[in-house]
């Protein structure tokens, strides 16, 4: 997928990342690496001035979700995430950032394995970033790749 359409999915197209003020930073074609940005907007915060837990998770499982649907063609192919867990290790305030990495043969080989045998998982590391460079949390998850239900089509326009 072209980066302007990814941004468009992100920045555009997803109210979640719209309201938590998340947005794509930078799409490396060489390293397979996508990195996300939430904004410091106190509408991200929780009652005690950190950044909530629940849109910290939302960065990292857009962010590992997006590395993956630059190889697709989401007319075709949807990426569910599946399994998520995440350590919390330091206190998030500010602008957080996740950068997720499929390689072009990771991308292949997922993509060989839908074709094969209708869906296909990936598993990985992420970690949250605050804008100082600390680590405030690390995540595992796991996304699957299904053929796109036709009721998730009507949000491609399609």
């Amino acid at each position: 997928m072209e980066k302007e359409m990814m941004v468009q999915v992100v920045e555009g197209g997803c109210p979640f990342a719209q309201r938590t003020r998340m947005k794509i930073r930078e799409i490396d074609e060489g390293s397979g690496a996508v990195t996300l940005v939430m904004e410091d907007d106190p509408a991200n915060l929780n009652a005690f001035g950190l950044v909530h837990a629940g849109a910290i998770c939302g960065l990292a499982e857009t962010a590992g979700g997006m590395a993956i649907f630059r190889y697709l063609d989401p007319r075709e192919t949807v990426i569910l995430n599946t399994v998520f867990n995440i350590r919390f290790s330091y206190p998030p305030r500010g602008e957080l950032s996740c950068t997720a990495r499929v390689v072009e043969e990771e991308g292949a080989a997922l993509l060989e394995e839908f074709r094969r045998e209708g869906r296909a998982d990936k598993a990985m590391d992420l970690k949250i970033l605050d804008s100082s460079g600390k680590i405030v949390a690390q995540a595992q998850a796991t996304f699957r790749l299904i053929k796109t239900p036709e009721e998730y089509k009507k949000y491609l326009g399609g």
